[in-house]
């Protein structure tokens, strides 16, 4: 997906960067935000984190546990990594966006991108942390993670695209709706990597040093997105044909996918489902993994 053109060599700019437009480097469109979608996504964004944030001051108060609260502010390091995401994922907003006054990285963002992630990291990653310690199955985990990101992931990136909030721009045969279809795998594995993140967290992080995740947190969600999308993301950022593209794409799912499956077949975390289904079926006493929140 990388190549190399003679004839290119005329249009590189001084620091040797191809412009937009230029041999299959994608131009992002100019687009104009249905206003009242973009009204309801601002109050929706901001709502939800203040509904997070309530919920881990609850937690904090009255069952002395840190770990939601240490989840937002995780939540909230993580959000200033998307306009990273969406650099190397082709993904613009548009500029009449109310709010739209969030930089980060010489980007202009909406300004639900501040606070995006944290409902999802507080609440999604305590979930599914929960879920991993309690010895829930690979079906759980996995059913959690589709209902909590990814059929919502769907409606909404598909009604921003639609209400000309969103686009994932370039020559990207995948797109449904306007999302890619690698996108929405990805995005929803990541939910248990979080999980697993957590749980280990928990264990080895005792007091203060638990406040380590809001560096962890961030670190893991670039880290896997980039991590398992680079195929696709060359792909689409370049002149390759439609069929590289889709095997591009496929092998992202792919990846995706097995990482997360892979990741939660670590010894310990099976010996814990393992446990728990046993005791399901009245052979044993339920295990527990002495990971508490």
């Amino acid at each position: 997906m990388t190549t190399f053109n003679p004839a290119w060599t005329w249009s590189y700019s001084a620091l040797g960067v191809l412009p937009s437009g230029t041999a299959g480097v994608p131009l992002a469109p100019e687009l104009h935000a249905n206003q009242v979608v973009a009204w309801v996504s601002i109050a929706l964004a901001y709502g939800g984190a203040a509904a997070a944030l309530l919920w881990a001051l609850w937690k904090l108060v009255k069952h002395k546990q840190m770990l939601p609260l240490v989840l937002f502010a995780a939540g909230l390091i993580a959000a200033n990594i998307e306009p990273l995401g969406d650099l190397v994922g082709s993904i613009v907003y548009a500029n009449d966006t109310p709010w739209f006054g969030y930089t980060v990285m010489g980007r202009r963002m909406p300004a639900w991108i501040l606070v995006g992630a944290s409902s999802y990291v507080a609440i999604g990653g305590y979930i599914v942390y929960r879920c991993i310690s309690q010895g829930r199955s690979l079906r759980d985990i996995f059913m959690l993670s589709a209902v909590y990101v990814g059929i919502p992931e769907i409606v909404i990136e598909m009604v921003w695209h639609f209400s000309g909030v969103i686009a994932y721009y370039g020559d990207n045969p995948t797109r449904i709706g306007g999302i890619p279809l690698y996108s929405i795998v990805q995005n929803t594995t990541l939910l248990p990597v979080y999980g697993i993140v957590i749980f280990y967290a928990m264990k080895y992080l005792k007091g203060g040093r638990l406040w380590l995740l809001v560096l962890l947190i961030p670190a893991t969600t670039i880290g896997y997105i980039v991590g398992v999308s680079w195929p696709a993301y060359q792909a689409v950022q370049s002149s390759a044909p439609v069929l590289v593209t889709w095997i591009a794409a496929v092998a992202v799912i792919a990846i995706s996918v097995l990482s997360a499956y892979l990741l939660l077949q670590i010894p310990e975390l099976r010996q814990i489902r393992d446990a728990a289904g046993a005791a399901k079926r009245g052979l044993l006493r339920p295990h527990r993994s002495g990971v508490t929140a």
